[in-house]
């Protein structure tokens, strides 16, 4: 027993040097010890079983101190460690993002996939893992897929947009891929990603709405996912409506009925009479002042107002994040929603919309599958 110990304190002090190398690179071995208040000989003993794994690199000598003395060698995390693939399952679309082991961004690419079977979907991925545009001795180490739907326990439970027949596709794919596959709810990741991209503050209660197809919301509580006991909370776009058609006929609708971005898509496409519109019209509508499309815009803001009161009442976050490319490409909308946002006290939740729309769901996943790789707790990364 004690020498269990002994390695389980080895393997925490193991981890605890490499996330000072991920996070603060470049750093010396004496500031590491200075920040862990660890001996130097432990530290130094650390760095040179994680320089031999390459998990490390040292990059030469740093400045001196202001009492002189000898310049420190400086370590960085070895960011050529290895590559991950990050996918992100769209209705009628696969993102593929490959990224070093630091979370760089080597490449994005989307393929079209409406209409594709499950089978066919994982050929294809499995088909996207290898790119030349690494030194062939750079490894494949991970892979994680987004998926608008639940998820529990690497299990697909439900999803409302691809039939995934009850697949287990993480199993399908660690065994055509031989590396390990992390699947995980795509609000969850936007979340994830705005933690460990963009909270520059120490900011651990975050709430993260993805306003695509349908609605959801990934919450972070005391800096760790919460996901409920079978993977269902954040499911917010499935909460019913108490309008008449429930009053009356008890016929419940839900909130993505009203407010998602395909519900908004449908209206005026309705109202325009021109059912060839595309989302990324939508836009170009709004800024030819066309008076449908505002108003349809205005009921769109009051609606997300009402869904991000709901969400502050009940976690209470920090920080309320959107990740929607309506509001992003259009950014009168956010003053709209925060002017529409009831408040039961004068301290205001800060509301904004996430950074990178575009790939915050396949960055979310990048940062998942890297703390697992790395062995350390979600959370404990900070991605620059």
């Amino acid at each position: 027993m004690m020498q269990s110990n002994k390695n389980l304190v080895r393997v925490l002090n193991e981890q605890r040097v490499l996330q000072q190398a991920f996070n603060y690179g470049p750093i010396s071995r004496s500031q590491i010890s200075k920040n862990l208040n660890l001996n130097k000989v432990t530290v130094s003993d650390i760095v040179a079983s994680l320089i031999d794994q390459a998990y490390l690199i040292e990059l030469g000598q740093g400045d001196s101190t202001k009492n002189g003395g000898r310049k420190p060698t400086l370590l960085k995390f070895n960011a050529q460690l290895g590559y991950v693939v990050n996918f992100d399952l769209g209705y009628d679309y696969i993102d593929r993002m490959f990224n070093l082991m630091d979370g760089r961004v080597i490449s994005v690419e989307r393929y079209p996939a409406k209409d594709m079977s499950i089978e066919d979907r994982l050929e294809l991925m499995a088909s996207l893992v290898h790119t030349e545009r690494l030194q062939t001795d750079v490894p494949l180490l991970g892979v994680s897929v987004a998926v608008h739907g639940i998820i529990d326990h690497n299990q697909v439970l439900y999803t409302p947009f691809i039939d995934f027949k009850g697949l287990d596709i993480a199993k399908i794919l660690e065994e055509k891929l031989e590396v390990p596959v992390l699947l995980e709810n795509e609000a969850n990741l936007s979340v994830i990603y705005e933690r460990d991209f963009e909270s520059r503050d120490d900011i651990d209660n975050i709430v993260c709405i993805s306003i695509h197809k349908g609605i959801g919301a990934g919450i972070i509580i005391n800096n760790d996912l919460y996901t409920g006991k079978h993977g269902e909370a954040g499911e917010i776009g499935h909460q019913i409506i108490y309008d008449q058609d429930f009053m009356n006929h008890r016929e419940p609708n839900t909130i993505e009925k009203y407010c998602s971005e395909d519900s908004v898509l449908d209206t005026i496409r309705q109202v325009t009479k021109q059912p060839d519109i595309q989302a990324a019209d939508i836009s170009k509508l709004y800024y030819q002042n066309d008076a449908q499309v505002h108003l349809i815009a205005d009921d769109f803001c009051f609606y997300i107002a009402n869904i991000i009161y709901n969400t502050i009442v009940t976690f209470d976050p920090k920080r309320v994040a959107l990740n929607s490319s309506l509001v992003s490409a259009i950014p009168e909308l956010l003053t709209k929603i925060k002017l529409n946002i009831p408040h039961l006290t004068n301290d205001e939740t800060q509301v904004d919309v996430v950074d990178n729309v575009r790939n915050a769901t396949m960055l979310g996943g990048c940062s998942m599958i890297i703390h697992h790789i790395l062995e350390l707790k979600s959370g404990q990364l900070f991605f620059r």
